[in-house]
């Protein structure tokens, strides 16, 4: 009779991991553990962005990413619009390294420009009203649903997880200060949890935003929520 092992699961490491890489958007992205690892919902938040820039005729647009882990948002936006110009933005050292990688590896290096920053940090006066777009996938699990996720996510960095007490703390920095940011009539898109949108959008709403609207995944869920800047 064959014996059966039982995997500890506390020790589970992702396939992605073990690979060092992951497929988004058709591009082959170097990911380890000092980044997450890329999903189809941050996909629709790059081609939700894409088709908001075209509808606008814009061609170089000026856009600031928060929390850039390994680079997949300005590698995506880059491959669908060649000539528009990424500030990736993350808080991490290790995050920011794998990014360069990707972004070396995919040609990207004078579209896409790193920067060491804790959200809006790095970004002074001289920045104030001048980018089309901010654009984030940022922490969004709740301190209640983090112990809830399965071993494959815990191995990934909590960094990118944890989203304070209600997974909305994030948000609440991108609205009271990506507004400042922005140009005359550009727009803040951003990817939520499944059942954030709502929330997501009221935040939006209340921050001055217009024209506040979500996108729905495959399977109906509200993952990415985007607001425009009153000119």
């Amino acid at each position: 009779m064959d014996t059966i092992v039982l995997r500890d699961y506390s020790e589970t490491i992702p396939y992605q991991y073990e690979d060092g890489k992951a497929c988004f958007l058709g591009m082959d992205i170097a990911v380890d553990p000092r980044v997450f690892i890329p999903r189809p919902e941050t996909e629709l938040l790059v081609e939700a962005t894409v088709s908001m820039c075209r509808a606008m005729g814009w061609e170089m647009p000026n856009i600031l990413e928060l929390g850039t882990g390994s680079g997949i948002i300005p590698l995506g936006l880059t491959k669908m619009m060649p000539f528009s110009n990424v500030f990736a933005a993350d808080i991490s050292r290790g995050a920011l390294d794998v990014a360069r990688e990707n972004v070396e590896k995919h040609g990207k290096e004078g579209r896409v420009h790193l920067v060491r920053s804790d959200m809006f940090s790095a970004f002074g006066e001289e920045h104030l009203g001048s980018f089309d777009v901010i654009v984030s996938n940022p922490p969004y699990i709740s301190h209640a649903d983090l112990d809830k996720l399965d071993a494959w996510v815990k191995a990934e960095p909590q960094i990118a997880l944890n989203g304070g007490p209600d997974g909305l703390d994030y948000y609440r920095t991108i609205l009271s200060r990506g507004p400042l940011y922005l140009k005359k009539r550009g727009f803040i898109a951003v990817e939520v949890g499944y059942d954030q949108g709502r929330a997501v959008r009221d935040m939006f709403s209340l921050a001055g935003l217009s024209d506040v609207r979500g996108f729905f995944d495959m399977n109906g869920y509200e993952r990415v929520v985007t607001g425009w800047k009153n000119g």
